[in-house]
């Protein structure tokens, strides 16, 4: 039988994981929407200084995702390892791995500010020289941002170690599980073939609709369990004995 103090931890925990993970996914998709069309157009030389508040604005708003991807992965540690440890560290390591590679692309991505005030400076000047550094930075964000290859990689692992651990565990339905577990390979899949340019007829949208939308509702789904219904305290009581029986 839990305590109540073990019962009201459980189930803070289980509130505060599915509000970061709320927060880390409204994060992202508001700090785009601020830079992303600047960044994104053919003149973005011209127009990333005039509008580097709107840029700087929505890498810091993006930021806020780091400490939130660290926070739960710490709060879901303990929970976890008391189904499977191999999980739970892989699991954290991942996630520190997703926040150092995303905090290596806000940085890259601030850059495009410096380089476009130079290129302003220069009146126009070797615009050739100033468009191969453009594209050098948009280089490293091809594998490290966002979208980027190496991120979508280390994402997608992440997930499917935490669904793979929440269907054993289960700490939440197994509905919730497969379903995670199957956008995250999804994800895995689809950017690799993406990234080798197996779907040049969609367009980037269409790509981030079809192979990342189903994750991202994934993470949704139990997001809302954990903030409603919490984590299932009978498994953890199972996880607890079959430790105690070895």
């Amino acid at each position: 039988m839990h305590t109540t103090d073990t019962v009201n931890t459980y189930r803070k925990t289980a509130i505060a994981v599915g509000g970061l993970f709320i927060f880390a996914i409204v994060m992202l998709f508001v700090g785009e929407a601020f830079y992303k069309p600047i960044l994104d157009s053919q003149e973005y030389l011209e127009n990333v200084y005039p509008n580097r508040v709107a840029v700087m604005m929505g890498v810091l708003i993006e930021f806020t995702v780091v400490p939130a991807v660290v926070l739960l992965s710490v709060l879901l540690f303990p929970v976890l390892k008391k189904h499977n440890e191999a999980f739970a560290l892989g699991y954290v390591s991942l996630r520190l791995l997703d926040v150092a590679i995303l905090s290596l692309a806000y940085v890259n991505t601030l850059s495009f500010i410096n380089l476009s005030q130079n290129y302003l400076n220069s009146d126009g000047a070797d615009v050739a020289y100033f468009q191969l550094i453009g594209e050098s930075i948009r280089a490293v964000n091809t594998w490290a941002g966002t979208t980027g290859l190496l991120y979508l990689v280390v994402f997608a692992l992440g997930s499917l170690i935490l669904y793979a651990a929440l269907y054993r565990s289960k700490l939440v339905p197994r509905f919730i599980s497969v379903f995670g577990f199957s956008a995250g390979l999804l994800l895995l899949s689809g950017s690799v073939l993406a990234h080798a340019e197996l779907f040049a007829d969609l367009s980037g949208t269409g790509i981030e609709v079809i192979f990342a939308a189903p994750i991202a509702l994934a993470e949704l789904l139990l997001s809302l369990w954990l903030i409603f219904k919490g984590f299932d305290l009978t498994n953890v009581d199972e996880a607890r004995n079959s430790v105690r029986s070895h």
